[in-house]
Formats: structure tokens, C-alpha cells, sequence
């Protein structure tokens, strides 16, 4: 078959099911913007129809432009995500969107609860606001808040868009989230694809359930005088979990995983717990659960303050 005649199914092909995406719901504006950005691989794609066109691999042109077309819809996080301030012409790929609370001398306790569909999201303490947070993302994807008090207890709520962005989810948000440092907090976070960075050695941390689909999870434990929980659950690629010296730990593996380090870093196995030596008797202690198969899981002391 002469390249032509492929080249003329493929575009019928190519066309027919994006406008049809588009009219079910699940091609925004941002994706022709991105789209826009390969026409090179037309270029590349056209050269090797020329090339091969009488040959029986005259099928490798339009399948480039069709493997260009497919890795730009469903790659998580496709290297023309541009930040806020990096539009092209009247495109601009992606927003900021800021939310603050000011301090609230009724609030005594906290909870966050963050669910995003895809995303990396940084999490750290701070003395400045009750909360405050800079999340970036898609034109179409506005994230949504919601706080809600019940007496002196503020929940505070992150989703993600339920608007779909190109052929996936919520296209991605990338952005910090910081909570005020002068009240307990209890987190439940649940990412899709991405990750996850919480340090919270500035932070008076009760609980924390993290849950990411695939990505990473990076921890830092505070020594704020509190013995707490950490549930980590997902299909996650690596777990980095560092505390200070003076906070002991108690970690159990509900699941076997792949490389650790815990016994170079002066965890001691207990029956099914991997412990420190002040884990009984510390003030600051912490009871980890990694109920997840991961492919590396590190842990490392460092410094209380300040953050890194």
C-alpha cells in the first residue's frame, strides 16, 4: 500500500476520533495548545513517507504522528507543561491559584483532606496563616476548596476538578500547601499519579494517611511532642522517611517490598516491626504502616530544624 493512501486514512482516522473526544467531554483547550507544539513530528513523519513510500514500512510515517499524538493525550506530565507566565501567543497552559486562611483564635485542631487525580504536591509548615496554599494548573482544571469548623475544629478540603483535561483526569497540579504551625493537624492525601513531599518538622502532626496510585512519597517527621500515626498506602515507586534523631519510630511493612535500609540505619527488627531504641520511651514517636509494594523504601535521620 503507497504511503498516500495511508497518510489519507490516518488523517480521517486521527480527525474523526478527536472531534469526536472533543464532543463526549474529554478534550479540553489546553490539549490543542500542547498539540500545537509537535508539528514537527509532521515534518519527521512526512520525511520517512518520502522515504519509504514504495517500500512495505511506508506505515512508520503516519505511525510517528500517531504515537506523537497518543504520548501527548495520556502522558501524565508532558514536557511542554508550561508554568503560568510562559504562555505562547493567547495560549497559557497553566494557572496559579492561591487560597489563604488567616489565623482564627476558635480553631484549636485541623484536617486537611487533599484528593487530586494526578499531581506533586509539597507540604510544610508555617507560622503565618491558619493555611495557605499555590497550586498550578490547567486553564480547565481549577482546583476546588472547601472549611468547613465544627467547634473548635476547622476541616479543610482540596479536590481536584472533575472537568476531564485532554484524555485523562485533571491534566495535573503542581503547587505547596502550608499549615499553621501552632495546631495539630491530622492529613489524608490521596494522589492518583505523582507524588507527594511533606516535611513536617514545623508542623504539630497527629496523623497522616498518604495514599498515591504511582509516583513517590517523601516524609520528614516532626519532634514536636506528639505520638502519632502515618499510614502509607498505594502502588508507589519509592518512600523516603527521615526524622530526627530524638523521634522514634516503629515502621511495619504490611506487604513485602523491594530494596530498604532500615537496618543501616539503626532499626532493629521486633517480630514484624522494624524500631529504634527510643521508640517506648521518646516524646516525640511516630507508628509508620506502609501497606503498599514499593521498590525502594529508605529511611535516614537528619536534623530537627530547620526545614530543608
Amino acid at each position: 500500500m503507497g504511503g498516500k493512501r495511508i497518510w489519507r486514512g490516518v488523517i480521517l482516522i486521527l480527525v474523526g476520533v478527536l472531534l469526536l473526544m472533543g464532543n463526549l467531554g474529554f478534550l479540553s483547550w489546553d490539549f490543542w495548545g500542547v498539540l500545537f507544539q509537535i508539528w514537527p513530528v509532521i515534518l519527521v513523519a512526512l520525511g520517512l513517507t518520502m522515504l519509504l513510500d514504495n517500500s512495505r514500512w511506508a506505515f512508520i510515517g503516519p505511525l510517528v504522528l500517531v504515537c506523537a499524538i497518543v504520548y501527548v493525550a495520556l502522558a501524565p506530565s508532558v514536557p511542554f507543561f508550561y508554568s503560568h507566565h510562559m504562555g505562547m501567543g493567547r495560549y497559557r497552559w497553566q494557572q496559579s491559584s492561591v487560597y489563604t486562611r488567616p489565623w482564627d483564635a476558635s480553631v484549636k485542631s485541623g484536617e486537611l483532606q487533599v484528593e487530586l487525580g494526578v499531581g506533586e504536591v509539597t507540604l510544610y509548615g508555617s507560622e503565618q496563616q491558619l493555611l495557605s496554599s499555590d497550586i498550578s494548573h490547567h486553564m480547565h482544571a481549577k482546583p476546588a476548596w472547601t472549611l468547613e469548623q465544627r467547634g473548635d475544629r476547622v476541616v479543610v478540603r482540596l479536590r481536584g476538578s472533575r472537568t476531564r483535561g485532554r484524555f485523562m483526569g485533571d491534566g495535573g497540579y503542581r503547587g505547596s500547601i502550608q499549615l499553621g504551625s501552632t495546631i495539630p493537624w491530622d492529613g489524608h492525601l490521596n494522589v492518583g499519579v505523582g507524588s507527594f513531599k511533606g516535611d513536617f518538622r514545623n508542623v504539630l502532626l497527629r496523623k497522616l494517611d498518604v495514599e498515591v496510585g504511582v509516583g513517590s512519597i517523601d516524609i520528614t517527621l516532626p519532634d514536636k511532642g506528639i505520638r502519632g500515626n502515618v499510614a502509607i498506602d498505594g502502588g508507589v515507586t519509592s518512600v523516603n522517611l527521615r526524622a530526627p534523631q530524638s523521634v522514634g519510630v516503629r515502621i511495619r511493612l504490611a506487604n513485602p517490598v523491594g530494596i530498604r535500609n532500615l537496618e543501616e540505619a539503626g532499626l532493629k527488627k521486633e517480630g514484624q516491626y522494624w524500631m529504634s531504641d527510643n521508640f517506648d520511651t521518646a516524646s516525640s514517636a511516630y507508628d509508620i504502616t506502609i501497606s503498599t509494594g514499593i521498590n525502594k523504601l529508605s529511611f535516614q535521620y537528619i536534623a530537627a530544624y530547620p526545614r530543608i
